[in-house]
């Protein structure tokens, strides 16, 4: 954890400090919009850093006083007075750990990821348009306002206007000059050494506008930006006194109904735009980190509980912040930290030191920030994801642009519902979920929807590290964009969490086209493979049925396909164990392999028949030898059993039994279920030698490349195969090194007819 801290650390300050350049005015801004004392919001924004953010699960969140809030805390301040207001900022943070306790918060896992994105796209256009007049000069509106309708009057548009008739030009200049610094120092200095990252370009640009500013005022008097033109932070003679701007709650107004109705007015909506942000910020987290949202609102509710006893502003997360601290390199909260401490400093310390600084030169820090919100990339992506996502991702950026942020969100959210209910028209939309021991398998259905979300989120959220996960979308004919994001962002979480994925037929999103169908082996696909190249597909064959999955094969056209001829790759000698179908354990279909079964996986005449046609006239360039666990002939072969013809063929198991008999201290008996694992894989060994031995022809054709010859393990409780590498290699090397096989007995009880007649054969 500490070298985590310190590893982080020199990102985590530079971010902080940048988050700290743009919360100073906003707060201010905010506050004196909301007729609050100025201090009011710098309070909120420093408890948000102290208390909040490190509660919270959100690692990269940045907490304070929101625009969204300024009517509802105007309005509430107006009718209560300030004191009693704060008493409702309390009740609506117990409200709001209420909620959290209820898990209120699962509510953000239903906002569509179209709604998401048009929130951030318009803030980043609100942010914009909102800042073009602070870089001229023209200052009438407060700095952090995201309304479009403005208090005095103007819109976002008409202030565009307006403001061509008071542009200062000493704003003009400074702005660009820090947007020019600005630009210069992260685009083209920063990255030139290690110690110039620890300076972020926000800080770079606000020097050079308080110098700009300062020159002006020594040599043209008449360009210098002074009062409203300035950030204006209250200042004490002595840093004791902001302990007199700190107010308390009239709890005397307790059993008043209207502190009541504000109290859930403010939990309500605060809720709302945390749960917003919240799903907004893990979507720009470059980790795809995922914050619980229900212990988001508890801890909400606690800053909301400590604000309103000191004097604070109701508080939510924040998107403007939190994207700069994203932007600014943050990787934990202690960027949120940082940015709090640099504030109480600033209020106690040097209020008149920040005081210098230009609100044209803070405009440069956000056009930039509401650039990266509102990338053209981002509307291009959109639109590739198709209608039912860009409809509602329009739709949201036109309502926050054109009225505010829940108006806003609630058109988006309008839009989405009737793509969803259009999208659900379509069918059914679930998914199913299996567990096999630590394997986890997600089965998606035919549709899937958005509505899913919460249900995958949930599920690959508890998936513990190290375990295994398969997702199947073989069936599915259209996924939702939001789905395949999960999973696509789950693909860096399991390998962070150290969680073996398998994705299967994850075609995209949208519809789908079918997923390809095998077809059964023809001549030409034959005599193209390779001996270990066969191997090979029998190895992913193994690999799917061990994870429950199976390529998609029209087993009607397999049979059409074969009926005028074979071509299998591969002969595979198993046991008649009904547990050991070779098909399904190498997910092989019709006419892919030969399938030779005996008890015992035991060589013969026949059986050498039977591979030398499939090898020579057939084509097959694979022979496999299939021992498998628990084998029912093999415990036969260890108890000495004898019944009629059976005997004759458990004899030929005893070569086996005999020889790891001989590898075993009589002193240091094994226990039966050893001896039967090791007999079963002994047996594989000299059952690959004997093929080698007593067929000539099959040698020769194993020695000139033509085919291969190997031994394998069936465990019948995974379903896993071990293949031998080069089993007639490792079965002279058990035998010219018994000592490498550990010790067990040579006196074995017999177990009798009763132990076999129990057993799988």
């Amino acid at each position: 954890m500490l070298n985590s801290f310190s590893k982080n650390l020199k990102d985590d300050i530079s971010a902080g400090i940048a988050v700290f350049l743009v919360s100073v005015p906003l707060s201010l801004g905010i506050a004196m919009a909301s007729g609050a004392p100025p201090l009011s919001g710098l309070i909120t924004g420093i408890i948000g850093g102290l208390i909040v953010s490190q509660l919270s699960g959100s690692t990269l969140g940045i907490n304070g006083t929101a625009a969204g809030l300024t009517v509802i805390i105007l309005a509430a301040i107006q009718q209560l007075g300030f004191n009693a207001f704060l008493l409702a900022v309390v009740l609506a943070g117990l409200i709001q750990i209420g909620m959290g306790i209820l898990r209120a918060g699962v509510i953000a896992y239903y906002f569509p990821s179209s709604v998401i994105n048009g929130m951030l796209y318009g803030i980043g256009l609100i942010l914009f348009l909102k800042q073009i007049p602070h870089a001229v000069g023209y200052d009438r509106d407060y700095e952090g306002d995201v309304n479009f309708i403005q208090s005095d009057q103007y819109s976002s548009f008409s202030e565009l206007n307006h403001m061509l008739n008071s542009l200062s030009p000493g704003a003009v200049l400074i702005s660009l000059l820090s947007l020019a610094s600005l630009l210069i120092w992260e685009f083209l200095i920063k990255d030139k050494h290690p110690l110039l990252r620890l300076l972020q370009g926000g800080l770079v640009a606000l020097l050079v506008g308080v110098l700009a500013n300062l020159l002006l005022a020594n040599f043209y008097p008449a360009w210098e930006l002074k009062n409203a033109h300035l950030v204006m932070i209250p200042v004490f003679e002595h840093p004791s006194d902001v302990l007199s701007q700190l107010y308390l709650p009239d709890f005397a107004r307790l059993f008043d109904p209207k502190v009541y109705w504000f109290a859930l007015t403010i939990a309500l909506v605060a809720s709302i735009e945390t749960l917003l942000t919240v799903e907004a910020v893990d979507k720009l987290d470059p980790y795809k980190r995922i914050t619980p949202t229900s212990r988001e609102l508890i801890v909400q509710g606690i800053g909301n509980i400590c604000a309103g006893f000191i004097g604070g502003l109701p508080m939510t997360q924040l998107i403007i912040r939190s994207s700069i601290n994203i932007e600014s390199g943050a990787k934990s909260r202690t960027a949120a930290l940082v940015q709090s401490l640099l504030l109480l400093f600033t209020i106690i310390f040097i209020p008149g030191v920040f005081n210098l600084v230009p609100l044209a030169s803070l405009a440069s820090i956000l056009l930039l920030a509401g650039y990266r919100l509102a990338r053209p990339q981002v509307f291009e992506n959109m639109y590739m994801a198709g209608k039912y996502h860009f409809i509602p991702f329009c739709a949201t950026v036109l309502g926050l642009v054109l009225t505010d942020l829940l108006t806003g969100i609630a058109i988006g959210m309008s839009f989405a519902l009737i793509a969803i209910l259009i999208e659900n028209y379509r069918g059914s939309f679930y998914l199913r979920e299996t567990h096999i021991g630590n394997k986890t398998v997600l089965r998606l259905s035919e549709q899937v929807s958005f509505l899913n979300k919460a249900n995958v989120q949930r599920t690959l959220k508890q998936l513990p590290p190290g375990s295994e996960v398969v997702i199947d979308a073989t069936r599915s004919k259209f996924i939702d964009y939001d789905i395949f994001e999960i999973i696509q962002n789950f693909r860096s979480e399991a390998q962070l969490k150290g969680i073996k994925l398998t994705v299967e037929n994850l075609r995209g999103y949208g519809t789908l086209p079918p997923p390809e169908t095998v077809g059964a082996q023809t001549s030409a696909s034959q005599q193209s493979l390779t001996p270990a190249e066969v191997l090979a597909i029998l190895k992913e064959g193994n690999e799917r049925f061990v994870n429950n999955l199976k390529s998609n094969r029209n087993l009607l056209e397999q049979v059409n396909d074969t009926r005028k001829g074979q071509f299998p790759i591969a002969i595979i000698l198993s046991c008649i164990d009904s547990r050991t179908s070779v098909e399904l354990i190498f997910d092989q279909g019709l006419g892919d392999v030969f399938s030779a079964r005996v008890a015992g996986n035991v060589v013969n005449d026949d059986i050498l028949g039977s591979m030398e046609f499939a090898c020579k006239l057939a084509g097959s360039k694979l022979i496999v030898v299939l021992g498998h666990s628990l084998c029912g002939a093999v415990k036969g072969a260890c108890a000495d059993v004898e019944l009629d013809h059976l005997t004759g063929l458990l004899q030929k198991i005893k070569p086996a039994v005999h020889a790891v008999r001989a590898e075993f201290d009589a002193k240091n008996p094994p226990e039966q279920p050893v001896l039967v694992q090791k007999v079963a894989e002994r047996n594989v060994h000299l059952s690959v030698e004997q093929i080698r031995k007593q067929s000539p022809l099959l040698d020769g054709m194993a020695k000139a490349g033509q085919i291969d010859i190997v031994g394998a393990m069936y465990d019948v409780e995974t379903g896993q195969v071990e293949f031998y590498a080069d089993t007639q290699t490792a079965a002279a090397c058990c035998q010219a090194h018994p000592a490498a096989v550990a010790p067990a007995v040579t006196n074995v009880i017999p177990i009798g007819l009763q132990a076999l007649g129990k057993s799988a054969v």
